[in-house]
């Protein structure tokens, strides 16, 4: 070849590289405002063909973390500057949300220039778009932990210790990870129903030191699955971190996400109240709470919208499905047969079977599912029910009792609970809460609710936590606005909403039963399964739980929510289902125990924590203590 052709070719060559960067780095951009901002239109294309009946395979991961590239990690999506404009000009023109944001405690972070964040670095995170990466489709990722170095095995252990999940594992899967369509095909059938009847939703969600692959996992699930038309924002409530991640580096991710904003507590407020935080800056007129470790299923939004839309009154709640804490699999089940009611123990949230009656009422799979009660983390409402029914109680404290008490005055003050079946959300269930805060505030915050909502009812509930009730504030303001909404009693509630909860009111012993020998009490050491333990001796706590029991007048010494009673065979004091049981106790007059069928009486171990059956006599370690049902007070049937 010629020089002059030589140097002509080398020219040529040399004037396209930089168009081809130019092109690569447009179309690097594109595919994230695609993946982010537009309907579905790549995220939810499966290069994999998952179908609907996807299951969760599981990934051997031998090696250390997959190394994702570094140049496409801290790809940032580029807005135009005149789009951020508006929104920062859109969220300083309110001036009475901001007044009554910083009165509750809160500050918005406004968007900035480009520039602001110069030096910021982000945190390692995969944004690789890989069908066949980590945890695609919701595969299960497994790491052989003998095969990591040691730095690799203090990353491993100090995720767990720091966030009750695999972290580890979190930061392996792309924030941008696809799922299967969760929806049978009577939901798919209705995708166009759906889109007749829509109104823009807010999504709330509140983070306290959450993982950083997490919760951008959570909101690009939002933003990639859900109609650009329908997400109005999505607001996110810093309930004052302290984990550095979450500070600057949050603020520059997220700088150039219009949808997004910020929104920092300026002390601790815990859930309610970081929820409020949220919702009086939000201004779409349907208001969606979501937890911080999720991910939305494709068509999650939709169902919801529609019913709020439909029916203003009603509170929904996607069907909720599992993200493995350890591996992150995750896979929707289209037939969902489940809702929530609440234990007379603790007034705490439960599933069950959805009961003959609901089924019968229901006439296809994709119908609402009418729920007594609905789980706290995942529910979406409309803004002028949440005001109606006065918002959430201010005077609960941190976390817990706030679905209940919503739950109850929905259904009490014209309107309902359901279960929308045709969306689905996973949901990484933590082992442990890493959050610690004071243990008795659940208690506190249940009788709270108890004293507005469950009229003379919330006696079922007080002897199980043995009277108990402390300081639980002032609940007048609460029980003004149950009058001023003229709602139901919470007799209706039982026979109207939840008429298959077994009202123990015929019992005529209530509360521990407790040795004279020693400061012990029988304990029935956990819940219902199928191994159910035996009961066991347990230092008395005097909060009641696995330790109150019930003694009807006919000889059942049961627990009646999980319907077990204790029960002996050849000596041995086991637990079994009371359906399984006859009537074989009588409390002495000596305060033993006799068990009728053989005459022996229950005794407690002296050495260790056994209960047995032996002959009778008049040794210590069989006396025992029960307490008679209070007259003093009504318990209603």
């Amino acid at each position: 070849m010629r020089r002059s052709t030589l140097h002509r070719y080398l020219k040529r060559a040399l004037i396209g590289l930089p168009i081809l960067w130019i092109m690569y780095s447009i179309s690097e951009i594109f595919m994230r405002n695609e993946n982010d901002l537009n309907l579905q239109n790549h995220l939810e294309k499966d290069p994999g063909n998952l179908k609907n009946s996807f299951e969760a395979k599981e990934m051997k991961v031998n090696l250390n973390v997959q190394q994702v590239d570094d140049k496409k990690v801290n790809l940032d999506l580029q807005v135009p500057v005149q789009e951020k404009i508006v929104v920062q000009a859109a969220v300083k023109g309110n001036s009475q949300q901001l007044d009554k944001l910083s009165a509750l405690g809160g500050t918005l972070v406004e968007k900035k220039p480009p520039d602001a964040y110069n030096g910021v670095e982000l945190p390692f995170f995969n944004n690789r778009l890989d069908a066949n990466g980590p945890g695609e489709g919701g595969q299960a990722v497994a790491v052989n932990v003998k095969n990591l170095s040691e730095d690799e095995k203090t990353k491993f252990n100090r995720g767990w210790t720091d966030n009750s999940f695999n972290q580890y594992v979190s930061d392996m899967i792309s924030v941008y990870r696809k799922l299967p369509d969760g929806q049978g095909p009577v939901c798919q059938s209705k995708t166009e129903l759906f889109k007749t009847r829509q109104q823009e939703v807010s999504v709330i969600i509140i983070f306290h030191n959450e993982a950083w692959s997490v919760l951008l996992r959570s909101v690009h699930s939002i933003l990639g699955r859900t109609p650009e038309h329908l997400l109005k924002e999505i607001i996110l409530v810093d309930d004052f971190s302290t984990k550095e991640h979450l500070k600057a580096p949050l603020e520059k991710y997220f700088n150039e996400y219009p949808k997004v904003q910020i929104v920092r507590a300026t002390k601790r407020q815990g859930l309610t109240r970081a929820r409020l935080l949220g919702y009086y800056i939000s201004t779409a007129p349907i208001v969606v709470f979501l937890d911080s470790h999720i991910e939305c299923f494709p068509g999650w939004a939709e169902p919801l919208s529609y019913r709020i839309t439909e029916e203003p009154t009603v509170v929904a709640f996607p069907s909720i499905e599992v993200i493995n804490d350890e591996t992150f699999a995750t896979v929707a089940n289209p037939n969902v047969n489940q809702n929530g009611i609440f234990r007379w123990k603790d007034l705490t949230f439960q599933w069950q079977s959805v009961p003959d009656f609901e089924s019968a009422r229901r006439k296809s799979e994709a119908d609402p599912i009418r729920s007594p009660t609905m789980p706290g983390g995942l529910f979406a409402i409309g803004r002028e029910l949440f005001e109606r029914l006065g918002t959430y109680d201010p005077g609960l404290d941190y976390w817990g009792g706030e679905n209940i008490e919503l739950s109850f005055k929905a259904w009490m003050c014209g309107g309902s609970v359901e279960l929308i079946p045709c969306s689905h959300i996973g949901h990484i269930f933590r082992r442990t809460n890493p959050i610690k805060w004071n243990s008795n505030i659940g208690s506190k915050n249940s009788i709270r609710v108890a004293e507005v909502w469950m009229d003379e009812y919330k006696n079922y509930f007080y002897e199980r936590i043995l009277y108990a009730l402390g300081d639980y504030g002032d609940v007048s303001e609460r029980k003004e606005l149950r009058k001023r909404l003229s709602c139901h009693t919470f007799q209706w509630y039982l026979k109207n909403v939840y008429p298959n909860l077994e009202i123990p009111s015929r019992m005529k012993y209530a509360g521990e039963i407790r040795s004279f020998a020693s400061p012990r009490c029988i304990d029935s050491m956990g819940g219902p399964n199928d191994n159910q333990p035996a009961p066991k001796m347990y230092p008395c706590h005097g909060q009641g739980y696995n330790q109150f029991w019930y003694m009807t007048e006919t000889g059942h010494i049961m627990q009646d929510e999980w319907k077990i009673c204790v029960s002996a065979n050849n000596g041995v004091v086991s637990s079994v289902s009371c359906e399984q049981s006859s009537p074989i106790w009588r409390y002495r007059e000596d305060k033993t125990l006799e068990h009728i069928p053989t005459g022996q009486c229950l005794t407690s171990g002296v050495n260790d924590d056994n209960i047995t059956l032996t002959s009778c006599s008049e040794s210590k370690w069989q006396k025992w203590e029960l307490q008679l049902r209070r007259t003093d007070i009504t318990f209603p049937e």
